[in-house]
């Protein structure tokens, strides 16, 4: 059964969308969601369907509560006149899946990061919270943004993927999301040294160890700054520079190639990660996606 059955002016989605059990539902997923839009953080107005497998007899995980600027973007990202779905190609040879898993990633992820900018801030700090891991241990680093590209592009996939599958795809988009974001941090960070340097005697801070005056500088508590002189690397998580090959490196596992411009990545990295991009397309198979966006 077709997902477009599902929408406003539609008789069968209306009744329901108005009946009491539709509200008892929606009211729990509010309820579970805190009344926060699951995107974007401010407060939720609407329930919206990640998936209509279940029309009329949800389960909870079919659901997500989003305000309405949020929800209108989910509904654009699933409206194929809007976002053609790479799903929908005629693909004569090659692995379709794989194909199509590529195309989007290159296409839909960088909608996604922008609207994501947009709604929750693109500054510094904002950019690091989509990064923070929520869960006790504090190890599963990017978990707001998974959400928040779960919301946003389930839909999208559910119409038209297995559920290994639409795992599969939103995976791939959340991780080249991450890469993008990683690349944006990169720059702010790159950005902030070269101009307390600049505003910091180099001799006094090399003769001195002028640490309080750079901390101050920016920001940094006393606290903070003694932890990172004596961390090993464990205290804030992957390095920058371990975070960048992990994310480059699942986009390079699914073909495609890492984003240009990260300094913290040698020539020789770049060299890798290419390499092993062009032997996923070659053994996964590229449809009609060939020289179009796997390489953009």
């Amino acid at each position: 059964m077709s997902g477009w059955r599902y929408k406003k002016g539609n008789p069968e989605y209306e009744r329901y969308i108005h009946s009491a059990d539709w509200r008892m539902k929606a009211d729990q997923r509010m309820k579970m969601d805190g009344h926060a839009c699951q995107v974007c953080g401010k407060e939720a107005s609407d329930v919206h369907h990640l998936t209509y497998d279940r029309f009329g007899h949800e389960e909870m995980g079919d659901l997500v509560s989003l305000c309405r600027k949020c929800h209108e973007k989910a509904e654009e990202l699933y409206d194929p006149s809007i976002i053609p779905w790479a799903m929908d190609e005629v693909k004569p040879e090659g692995n379709n899946f794989m194909a199509a898993m590529r195309t989007d990633a290159v296409t839909v992820a960088p909608l996604v990061f922008n609207y994501l900018r947009e709604a929750r801030g693109g500054g510094f700090d904002d950019l690091m919270r989509l990064r923070q891991p929520d869960d006790p241990e504090g190890k599963k680093y990017w978990s707001v943004l998974k959400r928040a590209v779960d919301a946003l592009c389930r839909k999208r996939y559910s119409r038209n993927c297995v559920e290994d599958r639409t795992d599969m795809m939103l995976g791939t988009i959340a991780n080249r999301v991450a890469a993008i974001c990683l690349q944006q941090i990169e720059h702010s960070i790159r950005n902030s040294i070269q101009s307390k340097l600049h505003e910091t005697v180099m001799v006094d801070y090399a003769i001195f160890e002028k640490w309080k005056d750079v901390a101050a500088d920016l920001g940094v508590t006393n606290g903070t700054l003694q932890t990172l002189r004596k961390d090993d690397g464990s205290s804030f998580g992957p390095s920058l520079r371990e975070s960048v090959l992990y994310y480059c490196g699942l986009d390079a596992a699914a073909g495609i190639r890492p984003l240009e411009g990260f300094a913290c990545l040698t020539d020789e990295d770049y060299r890798q990660l290419g390499a092993l991009a062009d032997y996923m397309v070659s053994v996964s198979g590229t449809g009609r996606f060939r020289g179009v966006s796997a390489y953009a």
